[in-house]
């Protein structure tokens, strides 16, 4: 379930995603951890990345459609 946020949440969701898209980035060069291991763990944050997106998105469209009316 997609969490409905507020404006704060909105904030907190953007600077969470990109801390997430940084850390996917810091990942990649990385050579101490095992192929699985990172596979893993960049599955993982692209699922972050995918749900933060989404609550972002539902966000601005709700506040679109609030505008609208």
């Amino acid at each position: 379930m997609i969490e409905h946020l507020t404006l704060e949440g909105y904030e907190a969701t953007k600077t969470k995603l990109a801390l997430m898209e940084q850390r996917l980035a810091d990942l990649e060069p990385r050579t101490d951890v095992s192929p699985d291991h990172k596979d893993a763990t960049r599955q993982s944050y692209l699922r972050m990345i995918g749900r933060y997106r989404a609550e972002m998105n539902l966000y601005e469209a709700t506040q679109k459609m609030a505008s609208a009316t």
